[in-house]
């Protein structure tokens, strides 16, 4: 965005679009620029619940704060509120919270996976790390992409468009990550989630039966082909 311009009644963006510059029209311009915990004027000075910097309430992994009797969760406590995690991080929080609370559970907030969609068309599924955030953590990682029109069920529906990448762990084997695009991504992305959940390894998803045709054998062809040219594969994946 280069320039905002207008009145009451509407108001001119002009931006940089491949190298040109363009202009857009409309009645009203949102500018989202972020989150921050409503956190004041609830009393949380009077009962001496420690904040952070952000004014975000500080918790334990069993989301108990400085006050030994009082627990928060959701976007009070700033975690993970970005790329659509807000809302069901917040209620598995909630529930946790709660737990807690009211019997004593013990039970601590585990945020390693959180799967996450975008809803576009075709839409985008991601759940673990990508390539570049596993190299960033020190992993010793290979990854592996292939299209969607080798997934026999994007042909059957005729939209092919998109791709799968999946990214192991070099030596264990282990999937740390899957990116989606394409026709029920979304979906399909939560059964990667279960599988990462788990410490699936590549083999786990080779040697998994699939619904045939399905687009979550997506996730079986993409990680046989790591070992396999899958343009070659029968129409059952094997």
């Amino acid at each position: 965005m280069q320039q905002v311009s207008g009145d009451s009644e509407r108001v001119q963006v002009a931006a940089l679009v491949r190298g040109a510059r363009r202009r857009f029209q409309a009645n009203k311009l949102l500018l989202a620029t972020g989150r921050r915990p409503n956190t004041t004027g609830i009393g949380l000075k009077r009962v001496v619940v420690r904040l952070d910097a952000q004014g975000a309430v500080e918790v334990d992994r069993s989301l108990r704060t400085s006050v030994p009797h009082i627990w928060a969760a959701g976007d009070v406590i700033g975690r993970e509120v970005g790329s659509q995690m807000a809302t069901p991080v917040g209620a598995q929080e909630g529930g946790i919270a709660a737990s807690n609370t009211l019997a004593d559970a013990g039970q601590a907030v585990d945020l390693t996976v959180i799967p996450r969609a975008v809803f576009t068309d075709p839409p985008v599924g991601v759940v673990g790390l990508t390539e570049a955030q596993a190299q960033a953590r020190g992993l010793d990682s290979e990854s592996s992409t292939v299209s969607m029109d080798v997934v026999p069920r994007a042909s059957i529906i005729r939209d092919r468009r998109g791709l799968i990448k999946m990214v192991l762990e070099r030596e264990s084997r282990r999937v740390l990550g899957v990116s989606m695009l394409g026709v029920g991504t979304e979906e399909v992305i939560n059964e990667a989630a279960m599988a990462l959940r788990f410490h699936a390894t590549v083999d786990d998803f080779i040697n998994m039966i699939y619904v045939y045709p399905s687009m979550a054998e997506a996730l079986k062809i993409v990680a046989i082909s790591f070992s396999k040219d899958v343009s070659n594969l029968s129409f059952c994946a094997s």
